[in-house]
């Protein structure tokens, strides 16, 4: 920059002295061509301490040269005070280490008070003696670049603090499966830190060997335009620690300012526990389906508006109707017409106490009657309603005989010892009246043996009474 400076100089000193009479010195003809460039240019006399600036650095440093005393303590007021340091450092280096140029950034604050940013360079002048005589440089305002800097790393520490504040797993992959990013979430669920994983191949970290080259050429056709690529899909990752966890992915593809793929952004969330979850509940579901299925006792399902809904194959065996038929069916249709209202009664009642336990009569598809125990469940998932069923229909006919038969019994028993008791009362009355006489005592062992066997003949009886009873009860 400064011998750009200096080549215009010489071009203007060329063509001054050809167009003007007047003769001007070297420092004057600099002067002169450095207020034609648009940006600032300085000198600092390193004997006299005296600065010398272009008019553009007045403007770019917002200070009207009335204002400025031509000084370095006066330059370094105009500095932001937090630079001020940084500028003298720079200044120093460049006395003490001549021969390399000094380029520095820094903030000035004019009589306005405008703060800018401002990039310059300096560099040490020797005279014909090779002695340091000035310190040059030039400046240039950059306020608007850093501006749009400063907006830039903004916007990238706030997408930087969104990418590690969400829990989902953030991963964006150049077109060689590269790791360009991946944010805190993803160092988390993988294991892995940042710096290990920055540039390193996805595939080769991440995929399961036995799926890791069929993966990973799906992505190259992908990025490669030779295949579409799926929005969404579910997918497992091998974490440092070698656990295989499932994410579930949504994936967009990156394009450059000429709509060339180059990479892809992908966010994902760890399912692992929730595919494990579906996994044992399908087990669980397919193991009460068998039991449900190959159970010996009847069992059926049905919702809240009394229609069945699923019923196994003892079910229909016990009612004699198919599982098609059996499910276009309402609970009431299996029981006596005139049992509708009471059956209803009855599943009211089975609502508000969640369990219940009884027995009623059903009818087969032939019409035959049964007898059937029943033990239900509400809600044992919701609007589902469960009911298991036992055939009590032989045990209740063989009760029935029995009670029967013991009716027979009780009577028999009961007619019988009245006819025993009547000849046995005229024996007891005898006896009686011999004793009362003393008829009996020529032949007194005989009389008694009579009579203690009549005692226990009536105590026989009676002991068939209280059983008869018994069986009655």
């Amino acid at each position: 920059m400064i011998r750009t400076i200096r080549n215009i100089h010489q071009s203007f000193s060329h063509f001054w002295k050809r167009k003007n009479p007047f003769s001007f010195s070297e420092s004057q003809q600099l002067q002169l061509a450095s207020d034609l460039i648009p940006f600032g240019v300085w000198e600092y006399d390193l004997l006299s301490g005296f600065i010398t600036w272009n008019q553009s650095m007045y403007q770019l440093f917002g200070v009207q040269r009335h204002e400025f005393d031509h000084t370095l303590s006066a330059f370094k007021d105009i500095i932001h005070p937090e630079d001020r340091s940084g500028v003298e450092d720079v200044i120093h280096n460049a006395i003490h280490h001549p021969h390399q140029q000094k380029n520095i950034i820094f903030r000035v604050q004019g009589s306005n008070q405008l703060v800018k940013y401002i990039r310059g360079n300096i560099q040490l002048l020797y005279n014909k003696k090779q002695e340091p005589v000035k310190l040059t440089g030039v400046c240039i305002d950059i306020t608007r670049q850093k501006s749009t800097e400063l907006q830039l790393k903004k916007e990238r520490d706030k997408a930087e603090l969104y990418l590690d504040s969400v829990e989902a797993m953030v991963v964006v992959l150049n077109k060689d499966a590269s790791i360009r990013i991946i944010n805190q979430a993803g160092c988390k669920i993988t294991g892995y830190e940042e710096k290990d994983l920055f540039s390193k191949d996805w595939y080769e970290i991440f995929a399961p060997i036995e799926t890791r080259q069929e993966a990973k050429a799906a992505f190259l056709k992908i990025v490669n335009g030779q295949a579409v690529y799926l929005e969404y899909y579910e997918r497992e990752i091998l974490t440092k620690s070698g656990e295989l966890k499932c994410i579930a992915w949504r994936n967009r593809l990156l394009y450059n300012e000429q709509n060339n793929i180059t990479g892809v952004l992908a966010t994902g969330i760890d399912i692992t526990a929730k595919v494990q979850a579906e996994k044992e509940s399908e087990d669980m579901r397919k193991m009460y389906k068998d039991i449900f299925e190959n159970s010996v006792s009847p069992m059926l399902i049905c919702d809240s508006y009394l229609r069945y809904k699923d019923v196994n194959p003892a079910a229909c065996e016990l009612l004699g109707y198919s599982r098609e038929e059996l499910l276009k069916m309402h609970v009431w249709q299996l029981t006596r017409p005139d049992m509708q209202m009471s059956t209803m009664m009855v599943w009211t009642d089975f609502i508000a106490t969640k369990h219940q336990t009884g027995s009623i009569e059903l009818y087969k598809k032939d019409g035959t009657k049964l007898i059937v125990e029943y033990q239900a469940t509400s809600e044992f998932t919701p609007g589902m309603h469960f009911c298991s069923l036992m055939d009590i229909t032989d045990k209740k006919t063989a009760e029935r005989k029995l009670m029967s038969q013991n009716e027979k019994l009780r009577k028999i028993a009961w007619l019988q010892s009245h006819e025993v008791r009547k000849p046995l009362a005229n024996i007891l009355g005898l006896l009686s009246l011999m004793e009362s006489q003393k008829i009996h005592t020529e032949h007194g062992h005989v009389f008694q043996y009579l009579k203690q066997s009549s005692d226990e003949l009536d105590q026989i009886i009676r002991n068939i009474i209280e059983k008869t009873k018994a069986v009655d009860a």
